[in-house]
């Protein structure tokens, strides 16, 4: 049955084999197993695992790698990239080695500008040619450096360095020793300089406040949830979930309390409270949450804000500190549409592919509770949003559906 986010039918035991799959994914589980990372030295032609003693046997769900001499200092660093957090991860190569390298960035001039497709030869003496070109691509979701590394022995002496540049136009360097050089194409090598080895800064520091705001240009209704007050009957409605031991949270309640947000109706609610008065209209949070992020039973990062509009629809989505300029400056757009509308919902200028401009789809949202097993709420949330559901051709099926599970519950 193509129906609601999965748009996958049941197996023939009534089974869900790709909603189950996707829900797994949401979830941040791995489809390796979390499997460590496999480091391999090659050792003049048979490989060893070197994997635990290089420090790069982590359990991340890694998707690609890219190498590149980072600090210049004559060894290939690593970037490794994850498709869960930590989405990056950083590894400076610090093994003390008596050997040296050589770096060369090449830039065409009559050829293409990034030098792809050029090859060097470097030959030193008493030993054999070592060969590198400049590729576009080096691997899955992954681009190493277009800078050539070349590894060298201490005593290695390099006599000559040869370009093919593409067209096969051939530049011959001698008398160059080992460092980091940009060549362009005709010119003698020009070194580079690194203003410090050193790293000085952590590349995913851990911060102590954060803030991150996402505003919607799908309105997803919420009427059946979230009970609008009588004073915020003219005025957007700003839910937000707290938690009694987040610094974040701590911090922003100050900070409202000194100066509360201007031009909306503020309503603070504690999620430990919620768990004991409400534990149901605590999930629908997180379902919420989670139905816009993509992910699955995750924990929420408070404080959550939701930004609700005169018409109950959600407009927008903190997470952390809320900015009380950009807060207000939402709260003036908040009845923005069309073209305006997409465009303040992404964190860049640019141009659009399509002129489809997209609207929520509510049945998607019904979906997602009857998965989480929230029978009543969808059918709540259906009688209050009926006349927009019954626009989806496949809200028949959606009450099929509810039908059925109500059936199966009430079954012993």
């Amino acid at each position: 049955m193509p129906l609601g986010n999965s748009g996958i039918g049941p197996g023939l035991d009534g089974s869900d084999p790709a909603r189950q799959l996707q829900e797994y994914v949401r979830r941040g589980a791995s489809f390796s197993g979390n499997e460590s990372h496999v480091v391999f030295s090659n050792e003049e032609g048979s490989f060893k695992n070197v994997s635990s003693i290089t420090g790069l046997d982590s359990k991340d769900d890694g998707r690609s790698v890219c190498f590149t001499d980072w600090d210049l200092d004559g060894d290939l660093d690593v970037w490794i990239g994850n498709r869960s957090g930590p989405q990056i991860r950083f590894f400076q190569n610090s093994n003390p080695s008596d050997g040296q390298g050589i770096n060369i960035r090449l830039s065409g001039k009559s050829c293409n500008r990034d030098a792809i497709g050029a090859r060097v030869i470097l030959k030193a003496r008493g030993n054999l040619p070592q060969t590198r070109t400049v590729t576009a691509g080096s691997g899955f979701l992954a681009q190493s450096s277009k800078t050539l590394h070349f590894g060298l022995a201490k005593e290695d002496i390099i006599e000559e360095i040869e370009i093919l540049w593409p067209g096969n136009k051939a530049q011959n360097i001698s008398n160059i020793v080992p460092g980091n050089y940009h060549i362009e194409q005709g010119s003698e090598p020009v070194k580079l300089k690194l203003r410090s080895k050193e790293i000085t800064k952590d590349p995913n520091p851990l911060q102590e406040t954060f803030n991150d705001r996402t505003f919607l240009s799908q309105r997803l209704p919420l009427t059946a949830f979230f009970e609008r007050p009588q004073e915020a009957k003219d005025k957007p409605l700003l839910i937000c979930l707290t938690v009694e031991d987040c610094k974040v949270c701590v911090a922003q309640k100050k900070e409202w309390k000194l100066s509360p947000p201007a031009d909306v109706h503020l309503q603070l609610i504690s999620e430990s409270d919620l768990a004991i008065s409400d534990p149901e209209k605590l999930r629908i949070i997180q379902l919420t949450y989670d139905h816009f992020f993509d992910v699955s039973a995750r924990e929420i990062p408070t404080p959550l804000s939701f930004l609700i509009d005169q018409k109950n629809r959600l407009c927008a989505i903190y997470r952390g500190r809320i900015d009380q300029d950009l807060l207000l400056e939402d709260c003036i757009n908040i009845g923005i549409k069309g073209y305006q509308l997409r465009s303040r919902s992404v964190p860049f200028s640019g141009s659009w592919a399509s002129k489809q401009i997209s609207s929520a789809r509510p049945l998607n949202f019904v979906e997602d509770l009857l998965d989480a097993g929230l029978l009543d709420p969808a059918a709540n949330y259906i009688n209050k949003e009926l006349n927009s559901l019954k626009e989806d051709e496949l809200f028949p099926m959606l009450l099929k559906r509810l039908e059925t599970l109500k059936s199966d519950r009430a079954d012993p």
